[in-house]
């Protein structure tokens, strides 16, 4: 970064830094003028230059600077133009906000045009006023916005929902390339989907298993449910959108079930939270981020637990209706200036961004063993979990005195392969790791299954699935390790679920690793 730059290498010591007399050297200059750098010129890939000086190898971004000397290369730095499209409430308001701390981030600044329904382009321009970049914004809708990244109306469609697989089979056939490989899917925050009424409705917490049955329309009545007798108003999103879509697949398709033909269809996750607010009798499904005056149920499972929404339920995907939020590109060549914004994604200023545009954004954050009283209770209500006391004795031995981290590693049925957002979360964990805030404590990684299959299988499964993390979290550390922080894998099975076995979201939501740091002490295994 330029800024980083300048605090290393001040003016006056900038020339002369070349490593031999032969080696190709350049100067990089930035655009002010005010600092300048010279080394041997060792790589340009598109987006910075990366040269050797006597304190090591120095990446700059190129669009910070400029390049002087024979070895330095054709730096493309005109203006592009690109789109962004899809979700409605993710583009029309996030996007523009992260493109404003994008500006600031590289030195520069953003311009945003407005329209009626909101940002409309954002230019982007360096630290001299020129411009970078023209992006457009278009907040349609995720169909919408797969079909603009399709048709190269858009270069990144933001999705509230996964890409499908007949979607990503579209994308595949015409040679776009796998869309839910790491380099075309990004995952750069969470949301919750959850249930709202009005305020003036009495109902406080509402069975996972009514939900298909009053978004179906097979309860009509408030007093069906535990409420007045009076007839339930649906409020719901089309199929089509992320929230719709989610909803389906969580909910309305284990069911078997449709939404009803009664139920008000409206255009974003904001008109369903104000229409609930303002009718005593309705009920709808929108967005944490846009519940607005409406008030939120909690969600009981089938087996009794209870899981309210919250930042560090939605961050482990403990809460039932979590969903991810993702940005898709196809394998054509992105814009420069796209490229390095998704790299910016996954910064603390993005990420605080995405938390102060009241999604959940991923950074770890940290829950004391006294506030995980969740796993104590569904430890005795009555289930089919193979558990003995000795197990949950040195459960809680190993978890005393411990914080649990909200990055959570899952899992496939019957697999140890981690999945999609595993990935960026192992390097996130190392990355905290490695700052040295850590040092007297050990790493306990702990492994946990669903309840199908044999007691003893999912105890050794459990322990197979931390080991998983555990070799990929090695990988990631700079030298494999950390000198006095050890790093253990235990499994427990299936004697901690944290949601119903009963359906295959609460199944898929008790197949996890959990990550806790405990002060440095023998940890049996």
């Amino acid at each position: 970064m330029l800024r980083q730059m300048k605090k290393l290498i001040p003016l006056g010591l900038a020339i002369g830094m070349a490593t031999t007399v032969n080696a190709q050297t350049v100067t990089l200059k930035s655009l002010d003028g005010a600092t300048s750098l010279s080394g041997e010129f060792m790589d340009f890939d598109g987006q910075t230059y990366t040269i050797r000086t006597i304190v090591g190898d120095l990446t700059i971004d190129a669009f910070q600077v400029t390049c002087e000397g024979d070895a330095c290369p054709t730096a493309t730095t005109e203006t592009s133009s690109f789109g962004i499209s899809g979700d409605s409430s993710a583009v029309g308001k996030l996007f523009a906000d992260l493109l404003f701390e994008f500006g600031i981030d590289i030195g520069g600044d953003t311009m945003t045009s407005l329209d009626a329904n909101g940002p409309s382009q954002v230019q982007l321009r360096n630290e001299l006023g020129d411009e970078l970049a023209k992006i457009t914004l278009k907040s349609d809708g995720a169909v919408q916005g797969l079909r603009d990244l399709f048709s190269g109306e858009a270069s990144l469609a933001v999705l509230t929902r996964p890409i499908s697989s007949e979607e990503n089979a579209i994308f595949q056939l015409a040679g776009l390339g796998d869309m839910t490989s790491p380099e075309q899917q990004i995952i750069f925050g969470l949301d919750g989907l959850v249930i709202v009424t009005s305020k003036n409705n009495p109902l406080r917490a509402i069975a996972e298993q009514d939900l298909a049955k009053i978004f179906s329309g097979q309860v009509t009545n408030w007093a069906q449910i535990g409420g007045p007798s009076a007839k339930i108003n649906l409020y719901v999103r089309d199929k089509t959108s992320g929230t719709g879509a989610v909803f389906d697949t969580l909910v309305m398709t284990p069911a078997g079930t449709k939404i009803a033909a009664t139920a008000e269809v409206l255009d974003t996750d904001a008109d369903i939270a104000k229409a609930v607010a303002a009718d005593p009798l309705g009920i709808g499904v929108t967005s944490l981020s846009d519940v607005g005056n409406a008030k939120v149920l909690a969600i009981r499972g089938v087996c009794g637990i209870q899981v309210p929404a919250t930042p560090f339920t939605i961050k482990t995907e403990e809460y039932p209706l979590t969903r991810r939020l993702y940005a898709y590109r196809t394998n054509q060549e992105s814009p420069a200036q796209l490229t390095r914004f998704l790299d910016f994604l996954n910064s603390e200023p993005a990420q605080i961004t995405i938390a102060n545009d009241g999604f959940v954004d991923l950074g770890a954050s940290f829950q004391s063993n006294d506030e995980q009283g969740l796993r104590y209770l569904s430890a005795v209500l009555p289930t089919d979990v193979e558990m003995t006391l000795a197990q949950l004795r040195e459960m809680t031995a190993s978890l005393m005195a411990s914080d649990r981290l909200s990055i959570t590693y899952r899992f496939n049925l019957g697999s140890a392969k981690l999945d999609a957002r595993a990935k960026d979360d192992i390097q996130r964990l190392a990355q905290l790791l490695s700052t040295g805030d850590y040092d007297n404590k050990e790493v306990l990684l702990i492994g946990f299954t669903d309840a199908i299959g044999a007691g003893a299988g999912n105890l050794r499964l459990s322990k197979q699935r931390a080991e998983e993390v555990r070799s990929a979290l090695l990988e990631a550390l700079p030298g494999g390790a950390i000198d006095g922080l050890p790093i253990r894998a235990l499994g427990f099975g299936e004697i901690s679920p944290l949601a119903c076995n009963e359906s295959e979201n609460g199944r898929h939501i008790n197949r996890r690793v959990e990550v806790w740091l405990r002060d440095n002490v023998t940890v049996s295994q």
